[in-house]
């Protein structure tokens, strides 16, 4: 009983094949999109937290786009990171 119509169902959502389609004679083609070049920066980046409201114990997530600082940024990080880092005692 469903067999012929899966058979039926199967058959009509064939895709239809059409012929490959030309461009007219006055179009020009682009050229490959180059995959490996390099996209500048943005001018921010994306920073995203959690926030507990004032009186609330719910917390939502806050993103916000803060500007990019270069080297200062990267520099700053590599500080903060070394600073934080477990230390072990000198023997």
């Amino acid at each position: 009983m469903f067999a012929p119509l899966l058979a039926a169902l199967a058959l009509g959502a064939a895709p239809l094949q059409t012929a490959p389609q030309t461009p007219p004679q006055g179009a020009t083609t682009l050229p490959p999109i180059d995959a490996t070049a390099a996209e500048p920066q943005p001018e921010t980046r994306r920073v995203c937290r959690f926030e507990t409201v004032t009186g609330s114990n719910r917390r939502t997530r806050i993103c916000r786009d803060v500007p990019r600082q270069g080297m200062q940024d990267q520099a700053t990080r590599d500080f903060m990171r070394d600073s934080q880092r477990v230390r072990t005692p000198d023997v």
